[in-house]
């Protein structure tokens, strides 16, 4: 059956910009490509041949070639290429990433060093990546005129891989394009042109950014962030103490226990084990309380986890660091904290096999297994049902691919249904992410995994997930990419949790978040 065509105008909320929308398939012509494709070889030389990929962005079936990768000194140029009736230069932009059309969605990843690549940018800030209104040149047009008339043709550049084959993430759902070519632009021909052929001015930034990951337990009491440089196990003061005692209560060994084994997954390094209080009490009361209850969890920490490897100090630092703003009861208790901050110069932690502590939480949402889907609320009354085509690891990440169908309608379904509304999980506030799959996580037993991110700005992170979701219209269906971080398991729970945030202390906003779970789904790949 043929892929209905659809053109219609849509407004991304950070922006209000017009986009055009792509081809929607119908659920029974579902979307057949899953998140990940393998190299594929074409007829061309196979050191600089392209990577031929069937995919679905944003619920059109279409048929790419992705690649190579063609290196001029430190500047890596992207070829894709696909039918001219795809729209690849709307259906590849992101419009959080430049106001100007084109390919500037991709993003290259390598998720055995754990990085990403994003565009390059000149000295103006504009985003390296042809459009119609690029300066162009012969290389451009001979590179055309071998396409053929009927194949558009984009490119998009980055700083040069390190590697002879890089990975590929497509946005709007088209999922992990792998073992993309990485070639001397010499050796390209008519599949490159140089980078001074899509914007005047020379490349100035060429970001490469290290991954970092997310994680919750105990309901929330521990959450660990695990940077390049750092790993810092956060413990909420009210699991582990009474109010103004240092005394470890019976409640603290579940999450303390967790903690020892977030610590027990590295060889050593120094460990910096770091009380901080409220602003309730005085700051000299504060900053004894702080150190009292740094030193319980110290003491008890040496006897769940060899520490023998870690250089150990102990500090308080009262009130003097709170880890949110505000005086809600709230921001109070994200600030009565233990931290633990991990440093360490061993480069890669293998997944560990040994399942967490902690049960399942509940859900309040519809459940299934395997793969079958759950019919939620999108967020504006229009059902769809979510499923899981696949979860592949790759590297030492998974990478899902989530369908999501809309067969009630009568309208289109919200594009905010996996966001954790304005904010992102670790709980920032930033309006870009309203459209983007910030919210589903994994389960394995009570340790929830946030989609993998990185940082864009000093203060803002960006999910390695699809950033602008547009929901399906009545009868099509989407695919949505997320990574994450791998728990080590040879089947996995998808779980999308109840969100709110309170701002103030009197105001509490739902994120209008329909809660879901997808258990038993298996992992593709060996660990």
């Amino acid at each position: 059956m043929p892929h209905p065509a659809r053109t219609a105008a849509r407004t991304a909320l950070p922006l209000a910009l017009a986009v055009l929308a792509c081809v929607a398939c119908t659920p029974d012509d579902a979307p057949s490509p899953s998140g990940t494709v393998t190299a594929s070889a074409t007829s061309a030389d196979a050191d600089v041949a392209p990577v031929t990929a069937d995919v679905v962005v944003r619920g059109e079936e279409v048929t790419l070639d992705v690649g190579p990768v063609a290196v001029t000194d430190d500047v890596g140029v992207l070829r894709i290429a696909g039918p001219k009736a795809a729209s690849l230069q709307t259906e590849l932009w992101d419009v959080l990433v430049s106001v100007t059309p084109g390919a500037n969605g991709v993003r290259l990843v390598d998720l055995t060093e754990g990085t990403v690549a994003l565009p390059a940018r000149t000295e103006g800030d504009k985003v390296v990546a042809s459009w119609v209104r690029s300066v162009g040149g012969p290389a451009t047009d001979a590179a055309a005129e071998a396409a053929g008339d009927d194949t558009e043709v984009l490119y998009v550049a980055f700083a040069a891989p390190d590697d002879t084959t890089v990975d590929v993430l497509l946005p709007g759902g088209g999922g992990l394009v792998q073992e993309v070519p990485v070639v001397d632009a010499q050796d390209a021909g008519v599949l490159t042109v140089p980078a001074s052929e899509i914007e005047e001015d020379p490349v100035a930034t060429a970001p490469v950014v290290a991954l970092d990951t997310y994680t919750e337990q105990v309901g929330g009491q521990v959450r660990t962030r695990s940077t390049a440089q750092t790993v810092t196990v956060a413990i909420g003061s009210d699991v582990l103490f009474d109010v103004d005692s240092a005394e470890l209560g019976p409640q603290s060994d579940a999450a303390l226990a967790a903690a020892a084994q977030q610590v027990g997954a590295y060889d050593g390094g120094t460990l910096a084990v770091v009380g901080h209080t409220d602003d309730v009490a005085d700051e000299a009361y504060n900053q004894g309380l702080a150190e009292r209850r740094a030193q319980a969890v110290a003491d008890r920490l040496g006897s769940l986890a060899d520490l023998g490897g870690f250089e150990l100090s102990v500090q308080g630092r009262g009130e003097g660091e709170p880890a949110v703003s505000g005086t809600s009861p709230e921001a109070r208790a994200a600030n009565r904290r233990v931290e633990l901050v991990l440093t360490t110069e061993q480069d890669e932690v293998a997944p560990t096999t040994q399942a967490p502590a902690g049960t399942l939480p509940e859900t309040t949402g519809p459940t299934a297994a395997g793969e079958a889907a759950v019919t939620i609320d999108s967020g504006n009354g229009v059902p769809v049902d979510v499923r899981v085509r696949e979860v592949r690891r790759v590297g030492r990440f998974l990478v899902g691919s989530l369908e999501v169908t809309n067969t009630a309608g009568p309208d289109e379904a919200a594009g905010t249904l996996f966001s954790t509304g304005a904010w992102d999980a670790r709980g920032s506030f930033d309006a870009s992410l309203q459209q983007a799959a910030t919210n589903v996580t994994l389960l394995r037993g009570d340790l929830r995994l946030y989609p993998v991110d990185y940082l864009v700005a000093e203060d803002r992170r960006d999910p390695l997930s699809d950033r602008v979701i547009y929901g399906p219209e009545k009868g099509s269906s989407i695919l949505v990419t997320v990574v994450w971080p791998d728990p080590g398991a040879d089947a996995v729970v998808v779980d999308s949790p109840v969100q709110a945030k309170e701002v103030t202390e009197s105001v509490s906003v739902d994120l209008r978040v329909q809660p879901f779970r997808i258990t038993d789904v298996p992992v593709a790949g060996a660990p």
